[in-house]
């Protein structure tokens, strides 16, 4: 299973990066939208908006000092490498981080970009609350949704650190690749929780359906005004 799965995402690598180019402007479109809905609903973000401003200021304050906060960040980078590692069939054998001296994860197999890159577009924090809010009783919603707000900024604020010319996940996967692949898949992450946050499943999927019809009407304009 490892090797046909690691065949079909290199099969898929190059498509991937090309699909996420092309669906850049709707992402953008669609991500533009979502903000100013949540903008105009305040109430339903309310807490999700005071956790994700309040790591922002503790951020600020605080962790973006070089190397403040870095254990924690190296933990969850190299967590990601592992949950997509297994994901396609690489077992873990090994998993480090410290304060001071980086960390890295060992895995058997040859590995695949997916397993390289996924900590740059997965926000993988956010995806464990927003998991546990499904079982979490409505009286901590509130602390939930703060907690999430957090977390969506903490990845933010981690991968912008994480993300340079000397990182070695990237340079595995081609800085070209990384280029074309990394922003669009990164609108898509954070349209969907940001959707998801404000309205659930259904706010996720409308996310998506605006994708798709934001790109589909560029797409059109295009013809119309290029075809010969």
């Amino acid at each position: 299973m490892q090797n046909l799965m690691n065949t079909l995402l290199m099969i898929l690598k190059w498509p991937s990066a090309m699909i996420s180019i092309l669906a850049l402007p709707g992402l953008m479109l669609s991500l533009k939208s979502e903000l100013q809905t949540i903008a105009t609903a305040y109430d339903p973000m309310h807490y999700f908006l005071v956790g994700a401003g309040g790591y922002l200021l503790a951020w600020w304050l605080f962790f973006r000092k070089a190397g403040t906060g870095s254990f924690f960040s190296t933990l969850e980078h190299e967590i990601t490498h592992s949950v997509f590692a297994l994901a396609t069939f690489h077992p873990v054998t090994a998993l480090k981080s410290s304060w001071d001296d980086g960390g890295h994860m060992r895995f058997r197999g040859s590995g695949n970009w997916l397993i390289f890159i996924s900590p740059y577009f997965f926000p993988t924090l956010s995806v464990c609350v927003m998991f546990a809010m499904i079982f979490v009783d409505s009286t901590y919603h509130d602390i939930a949704s703060a907690i999430l707000g957090a977390t969506v900024v903490y990845h933010a604020t981690s991968t912008w650190r994480e993300t340079h010319w000397h990182q070695s996940d990237l340079n595995q996967v081609g800085f070209f690749f990384a280029f074309l692949f990394l922003p669009g898949v990164n609108l898509l992450s954070y349209g969907l929780v940001l959707s998801m946050a404000r309205n659930s499943t259904e706010g996720g999927l409308n996310f998506l359906n605006n994708v798709l019809l934001h790109n589909e009407i560029i797409w059109v304009m295009l013809e119309e005004n290029f075809s010969f």
